[in-house]
């Protein structure tokens, strides 16, 4: 009989273990940055090339390692933090399982120089794929350099699957952000393409955020803090008017580690909820201490799920904090300093006499569509409408536009039948894109918005789309914006616009990687949702349908909605009885 069992060599086993720890070069970034912390570095800096694919650098002025532990510490399961089963219940450490190094140094070329606080000299280690390459004394400061070289240069498949440069470097400055929010009297700095990015010094907590996150979260938080024998919180959440309907910044953290517990999360959000419209999400920054032997942070390979002995608990103590933090804080007197008397108008007389409401005339008989060329071109970027897109569709378009079309009662209380679209269709995008000149309105101010670095990055890549697509937009310092410009039908507050379209494009990125256009439209299609409302006028219904016809597709949203639907005509009669 032939054996078939075998074990897998150190180099497979170590390659299988990184895919589980490290997915990009976001992974690695968390993994070396918590080392450092747990080195007792109160200066750290991390320097990026190509988002971390040519080189993820990492330098503090911790304690350093010994000529042994440098070697030892790229082996798996090579840990300083647990010795017995029990220590895994009182973890006060990022790190512990031994499993980092290991799978860093499996799908790169590492090079790692540390020096202990008082020794003469220090080691340098040199790995390749696992294997030690060199291993000797040399001329370094106190602390630790790592330098990760070529990330998945042995696991080209893997590399394959990275997205764009600035989505990879958004999940970088991510997780640079967890780690260095909490940790906030650590001095880090934040280096990209020989460029500095970011770079703090030690202060208090709401300080931290303000320099990740801008001087705008500076009058949104309000301050939470609770304490009991067993559990205390502290941190800040957002005013309910700051609330954002895409992705906010929830930052969650237990004992210093930033963790992810969707139950926590709903004790938050669920505060809000008389308070802000559904479908929005607050921003917080929240610190808890628990005890740690209630706390299971050993049930993934990154150490962001954790389990909780006392959820229910926990739950009930978090979300009446964060409630009464809202209540307090929202019926608290502010003095405003800025105010000045010379406005107050003091008591308006009632008027006397009877009120005329204003009159508005307008001709019944008026028709957009009579005008010549209408429905034909785009005055502002001079873009004609290719005839032969309407082949097939010239009768029913005819029809349209001159016969009458009948909306039948019943329905509202006005006698109107609504027609509307929840999701614009994304081909009215397309030719800005290639053409440009879309409708842009100038705006007699310009408005300043500041991102994030990540986010910055992408806008920067982004910004002659953005121009095409009516959006004038000019860099004025490496996170901060000017908008001289926006297309005529915005509503919403412009930041909150564009910090929405990056989100979204990102998001976008895993399904549209390859075709950046129609990534773009979507997303600009997807942000003018809530820019639809309900049509109640011949001429809005007839404009709707000749919109509508005038696509490639007709029949479904971008995201895969139905738009028409058949129905037998007894059926749709029915309605109206």
């Amino acid at each position: 009989m032939e054996d078939l069992i075998h074990l897998l060599s150190d180099v497979v086993a170590n390659q299988i273990a990184a895919g589980e720890v490290i997915q990009r070069p976001a992974s690695a970034v968390k993994e070396l940055l918590e080392n450092a912390v747990d080195a007792g570095a109160d200066n750290i800096q991390l320097i990026i090339k190509d988002s971390g694919r040519t080189l993820i650098q990492v330098i503090d002025n911790g304690k350093g390692m010994s000529f042994n532990d440098s070697r030892l510490c790229f082996e798996r399961h090579a840990t300083s933090k647990i010795t017995t089963a029990d220590d895994l219940f009182h973890i006060s450490t990022k790190g512990f399982r031994g499993e980092a190094l290991a799978s860093i140094a499996a799908i790169s070329q590492v090079e790692l120089k540390s020096k202990q606080i008082g020794e003469k000299m220090g080691t340098l280690v040199i790995t390749e794929g696992s294997q030690v390459k060199e291993h000797s004394l040399t001329v370094a400061p106190d602390g630790t350099s790592i330098s990760v070289k070529n990330l998945f240069f042995n696991v080209p498949a893997r590399r394959n699957f990275l997205k764009s440069d600035s989505i990879e470097f958004s999940h970088i400055e991510e997780e640079f952000n967890r780690v260095a929010l909490i940790h906030y009297n650590i001095s880090f700095s934040l280096f990209h393409q020989g460029k500095l990015v970011c770079r703090l010094t030690p202060s208090n907590f709401k300080q931290r955020i303000v320099n990740l996150f801008g001087a705008h979260f500076k009058d949104k938080l309000y301050p939470i803090e609770q304490n009991s024998d067993n559990i205390r919180i502290n941190g800040f959440i957002a005013k309910p008017e700051n609330a954002k309907k895409k992705k906010s910044e929830q930052y969650l953290f237990i004992n210093n580690r930033y963790v992810r517990h969707n139950l926590l999360n709903y004790a938050i959000e669920t505060a809000y909820s008389e308070l802000i419209p559904e479908g929005y999400r607050p921003a917080y920054f929240i610190h808890l201490e628990l005890d740690p032997s209630t706390i299971d942070i050993n049930i993934s390979p990154t150490k962001i799920d954790v389990k909780l002995q006392d959820e229910r608990l926990i739950f009930g103590f978090l979300n009446s904090t964060v409630k009464k933090s809202l209540g307090t804080m929202s019926l608290t007197p502010r003095l405003d300093f800025d105010y000045e008397r010379g406005l107050d108008f003091g008591n308006i007389p009632h008027p006397t006499g009877q009120i005329t409401p204003p009159s508005v005339t307008r001709d019944p008989h008026y028709n957009p569509f009579d005008t010549p060329g209408s429905g034909q071109s785009f005055s502002s970027g001079n873009f004609k409408q290719d005839k032969s897109q309407l082949a097939g569709w010239e009768d029913f378009m005819k029809g349209i536009k001159t016969e009458t079309i009948d909306i039948p009662s019943g329905l509202n209380h006005d006698n109107t039948l609504d027609i509307s679209t929840s999701e614009p269709g994304n081909e009215q995008h397309l030719p800005f894109l290639t053409i440009g000149n879309s409708y842009l309105q100038q705006n007699l101010f310009p408005e300043t918005i500041s991102l994030t670095a990540g986010n910055a990055e992408i806008l920067q890549e982004l910004k002659d789309d953005f121009r095409k697509l009516g959006y004038d937009i000019e860099s004025i310092g490496r996170t901060q914006f000017a908008v001289n410009g926006t297309p005529n039908n915005e509503e919403r507050s412009v930041t909150e616009i564009i910090e929405d379209i990056i989100e979204s494009y990102k998001s976008n990125q895993l399904e549209y990687h390859s075709e950046k256009e129609k990534n773009i439209a979507l997303t600009f299609a997807r942000q003018q949702r809530s820019l639809v409302k309900p049509m109640t006028s011949e001429i809005e219904v007839k404009e709707f349908l000749r919109q509508l016809f005038d696509c490639q597709v007709i029949n479904t949203t971008p995201s895969g909605k139905k738009i028409i639907h058949s129905l037998p005509k007894e059926i749709l009669e029915g309605f109206f009885r």
